[in-house]
């Protein structure tokens, strides 16, 4: 099976381009008024689209990132807050130095001033809690905490995301505290993050847009959706993690759930967190496709407009010019009667007026090509009746002596007598066949037309000779169109018409052989506005064929190809069709049999 490229299909719509132009210089002159009116706007809406786009996109994204650096800024002035606390009571010189009595003040004090603290406690190196606002927790044992670790190394730690009982996020923040550069204790402070939650939950970008915020392990911590945050739902796989951990920021599109989305991403620096600000990407280029469909329908009105404006104009330059060719066309048919009539005052006016002249000369030449054709005919049946005429007179003369003598002779039979007189009557017929013959030449066939169906005289033709075709083992074969074949005929005309044709085909036969006939409807020209239906007739036979040299002269007046013939047949014969405003000819090829056709109107 053959396999269709690019290039393939475009060679076949080029082709395609190329024939529909062809066929009508109306078709490429609107071609050109649309390509011209239409192609700067196509170009210049393009232009505009893309331009519409590129803007549109630069703004989202930078809309987009904008309120995520907003949000990144707040939530790390969020999370310096404690630390910077929690750090000023670190460094005071004499917190070491106070009594736990103090150190309790100090610390409770520090909670219930900032909201932001669950609770506050101090662990002495062992890891355990000294001092602590949780009541009940003094004496907690958190020596194996990661935060006393990491603090006794002299780090700063901040713990993962932890849910607290009541189902709210909280971390913990471990800072060393000193005596002479040396770790001494840990001072911890959990911290409340549901501010971060309503960082998240304020941003709402259109109807679709949302932002969440990830932890250094790709689990969410902040989103709209709680389920996902109680559940640590990972987006470690996604993209924008990955570059998140890196440090980087930025926009770009991706799939959620099948649904297309672009998010635009900052690292929260310190944490090594990250927020996103996702939207769907159909909200937020819904005004480029806006944009896009109402210069789509100006584009598509435009060119609709142009067309119309194009080819009322272009029918006004076209119209006389197809009424030219359809003139041309008829005088080509044979109707030389017809006449142009084009109803304006321009060159085109002079030019129909051209051409009726043309066909007035053409059709005069042709009457008296005719009228030659006739003398010439009857030039060759005079030379002829010259010929012929003197043998069946001077038969009769003969045979008058003859009878005259045995007129008076008694004793002679009656059938004697009887023999002279039908050879006298003999001769007189083939005078009386001579003198038909000529009037057939001199004056064209008068038709007696009535509506009748042309598969009718075929079958009657057919029947009639039928007999004669099976004793000679010729097969007749008929093939006639399904549709009906009225049309204005002259049934006996034509019924000799097809005899002469069928008899010529028989006698090409003498050895035996096969006739078929054929009938098909057409139209004359579908380019016309009225269309001619005709019925084309085809006889062809499997006869001795017509050497091609003398193909030519098979329809003139005496002449034929047959021992016994006298020329006359085929010659009335077009005379007859012609006379139905029809056309026949025939091809033929020697030892393969010859075809005539022929051509008749039918009923519209």
């Amino acid at each position: 099976m053959k396999k269709f490229n690019i290039k393939t299909y475009f060679e076949v719509f080029k082709r395609l381009i190329r024939g529909y132009l062809e066929k009508k210089i109306q078709r490429r002159m609107v071609l050109n008024f649309v390509g011209l009116g239409v192609l700067p706007i196509l170009i210049v809406s393009f232009i505009l689209i893309r331009l519409t786009e590129n803007t549109v996109q630069s703004y989202i994204f930078e809309r987009n990132m904008e309120i995520a650096r907003g949000a990144s800024n707040e939530i790390s002035l969020f999370i310096r807050e404690p630390v910077t606390i929690l750090g000023t009571i670190a460094q005071t010189r004499d917190i070491l130095e106070m009594e736990r009595f103090t150190q309790s003040r100090v610390i409770n004090k520090i909670q219930l001033n900032n909201s932001l603290f669950q609770k506050i406690y101090i662990l002495d190196r062992s890891g355990i809690a000294v001092v602590t606002t949780s009541f009940g927790e003094e004496l907690k044992d958190y020596s194996e905490d990661p935060a006393l670790r990491a603090a006794m190394t002299g780090q700063t730690y901040f713990s993962p995301v932890y849910f607290t009982r009541s189902s709210f996020p909280a971390m913990s923040v471990a800072l060393p505290i000193r005596k002479y550069n040396t770790v001494e204790a840990v001072l911890v402070g959990e911290i409340d993050l549901q501010n971060i939650w309503r960082v998240a939950d304020s941003i709402q970008v259109g109807k679709t847009g949302f932002a969440f915020v990830l932890s250094s392990d790709g689990s969410v911590i902040a989103h709209p959706e709680k389920q996902k945050v109680l559940n640590k739902e990972s987006l470690a796989d996604y993209f924008f993690y990955q570059e998140l951990m890196e440090g980087k920021s930025g926009t770009a599109f991706f799939s959620d759930n099948g649904n297309k989305m672009i998010a635009s991403y900052v690292p929260i620096p310190v944490l090594n967190w990250g927020i996103v600000v996702q939207q769907t990407e159909k909200e937020a280029f819904e005004l480029v496709r806006k944009m896009t469909n109402q210069v789509l329908i100006f584009v598509l009105l435009t060119t609709v407009l142009a067309i119309l404006l194009a080819t009322g104009t272009i029918r006004r330059i076209t119209q006389p010019i197809e009424t030219l060719v359809n003139g041309v066309r008829q005088y080509a048919e044979g109707h030389l009667t017809h006449r142009i009539k084009i109803e304006r005052q321009d060159e085109l006016v002079v030019l129909a007026e051209e051409f009726n002249k043309m066909a007035e000369s053409l059709e005069k030449n042709q009457r008296q090509l005719r009228r030659m054709e006739r003398l010439a005919a009857i030039s060759r049946f005079a030379s002829l009746v010259s010929h012929e005429i003197r043998n069946p007179l001077n038969a009769m003369n003969i045979n008058m002596q003859i009878l005259r003598r045995l007129v008076t002779q008694e004793e002679t039979a009656p059938d004697k007598k009887i023999k002279y007189l039908n050879i006298i009557s003999s001769e007189i017929n083939r005078m009386n066949s001579l003198v038909s013959n000529f009037l057939a030449i001199t004056r064209p066939p008068e038709l007696n037309l009535i509506r009748s169906d042309i598969h009718q005289i075929l079958e009657e033709v057919v029947i009639t000779l039928e007999a004669q075709a099976r004793s000679m083992g010729i097969l007749v074969k008929r093939k006639y169109s399904a549709n009906s074949c009225y049309g204005m005929f002259d049934y006996n005309q034509l019924k000799q018409v097809f005899q002469n044709i069928l008899l010529n085909a028989f006698e090409a036969m003498p050895e035996g052989g096969e006739v078929s006939i054929e009938t098909h409807l057409s139209t004359s020209d579908k380019k016309k506005k009225s269309q001619i239906r005709k019925v084309s007739i085809q006889v062809t036979d499997t006869g001795s064929g017509i050497p091609n040299q003398k193909l030519g002269e098979i329809f003139e007046f005496y002449y034929t190809t047959k021992k016994t013939g006298t020329g006359l047949g085929l010659a009335i014969a077009k005379q007859i069709v012609e006379g139905h405003k029809g056309d026949i000819r025939i091809t033929s090829k020697e030892a393969s049999g010859t075809t005539v056709f022929i051509e008749l109107p039918l009923e519209g």
